[in-house]
């Protein structure tokens, strides 16, 4: 069977990476969080004093530490899922707190970052067979992705979802109200940013999952790889 990318965006605390990756696994792709690696960097901008006192990040700096930023993804073997390791060190837990969250978006959007972060991202699916979650996944790194998905549900529903996550790894000290202002800031910021801003790819299919679960969640796009690996296969034979 001939295999397909898979570009799957959405707004922030969608559900969007917890679909691919359960995707991923169900259909033996490769599993590459975007978000994960813009987060790691904004971690390693804490670590290494690249936060201005205004909460800015030092671009100059930054763009010197690029060599020394180091990102890859080891499979859990437990869990089927990808772990995210920053240097060689394991960084799953730290990546994703309030403290990266708050600051991940405008890292996210500086030029320099997003252009290598997207050259290395393209690189790992060069060999097809790779779900990929982000931002601009389906508009700027896989423009021709056989599928492409963008994910969406109600600031509050979204809210909600991220506290209970947060409660399940011990942060009991955020607020229901914090992780929802921090929702609002980061859609608006997202939406409105220079570089790559975040918009619905115009062959994307939408999924606003305000109202299903998990379960339905991830059937619903195994559905639709079904569908779009018929189409492909049907293309093929047609030739």
């Amino acid at each position: 069977m001939k295999k397909i990318n898979i570009a799957v965006d959405g707004v922030s605390s969608s559900g969007k990476s917890t679909m691919a990756k359960d995707l991923a696994k169900i259909i033996g792709y490769l599993y590459i969080d975007s978000g994960a690696m813009y987060r790691a960097v904004t971690l390693y901008c804490l670590q290494n004093g690249l936060i201005n006192d205004d909460k800015t990040i030092n671009e100059e700096k930054l763009k010197a530490e690029l060599p020394n930023i180091h990102i890859h993804f080891e499979l859990d073997t437990e869990t089927g899922r990808p772990i995210t390791f920053l240097n060689n060190e394991n960084v799953e837990a730290e990546i994703r707190g309030m403290e990266v969250s708050a600051l991940v978006s405008p890292v996210s959007a500086i030029g320099f970052l997003r252009k290598e972060m997207v050259k290395q991202q393209q690189e790992m699916s060069l060999k097809k067979g790779v779900v990929m979650d982000g931002r601009d996944i389906g508009t700027v790194v896989f423009p021709n992705a056989e599928l492409k998905i963008f994910v969406t549900a109600s600031p509050e529903i979204r809210a909600k979802r991220r506290v209970d996550e947060l409660r399940t790894r011990g942060n009991e000290d955020t607020t229901y109200e914090e992780v929802l202002e921090n929702i609002k800031y980061r859609d608006h910021h997202d939406r409105n940013r220079t570089e790559s801003p975040l918009r619905k790819a115009d062959d994307a299919i939408e999924l606003d999952n305000s109202s299903i679960n998990i379960e339905q969640q991830l059937q619903w796009a195994v559905d639709m790889y079904h569908k779009t690996i018929g189409k492909q296969d049907g293309n093929n034979r047609d030739r």
